[in-house]
């Protein structure tokens, strides 16, 4: 497997500074991005907020303006879990808490084709923890970001105990192609 192709629809859960990070990191190498977050407006913000910052670039001359407003357009908040059920990929940003992100790639497999790549952005959780109650464990990895993601380069490919070694091949793959140094 190489990495996911410009076409593929990467969904980010949190819209926190990872979250929105990460959500910016994917828009502006061509992916379509979904944001969500539980708190009603937030992801909204996170994007406005990605958008004054690309705007700082483009007045310091460091960002084209054109690829300040494609970056903006690839984004899109929505409000509803459901939204994002023909992802390719859905990157979790969410709280440290083992429960609940057990109950998010609960419903998130659920939701999801089986194609759908299942990430964790966790940097204190154990992956085989999170995957033990799913029923294909195999398609759930970490990837972790270091803050700022638009910025750090370094991001972590993490395998439980379960992951398909592909997938794991996949998310090295494009998280180089996104301007990173990945590691497993």
């Amino acid at each position: 497997m190489t990495a996911l192709n410009n076409s593929a629809r990467i969904a980010v859960i949190g819209a926190g500074a990872m979250g929105a990070g990460i959500a910016q990191v994917a828009a502006q190498t061509g992916h379509p991005v979904l944001l969500l977050d539980n708190r009603p407006g937030a992801a909204a913000q996170a994007i406005a907020g990605i958008d004054r910052q690309l705007g700082k670039r483009v007045e310091n001359g460091k960002l084209a303006a054109e690829s300040r407003s494609a970056t903006i357009a690839r984004l899109q908040a929505v409000e509803a879990i459901e939204a994002l059920a023909d992802c390719d990929l859905i990157i979790e940003a969410i709280v440290e808490n083992l429960e609940v992100k057990r109950a998010l790639f609960r419903q998130l497999e659920e939701i999801c084709g089986e194609r759908c790549i299942l990430a964790s952005n966790t940097s204190s959780l154990s992956i085989t923890r999170i995957a033990a109650q799913l029923v294909h464990p195999q398609r759930l990895l970490g990837l972790h970001f270091f803050n700022p993601a638009p910025v750090m380069p370094l991001v972590e490919v993490v395998c439980g105990l379960a992951s398909d070694p592909a997938l794991a091949a996949c998310l090295y793959d494009t998280a180089k192609a996104w301007g990173k140094k990945p590691v497993h």
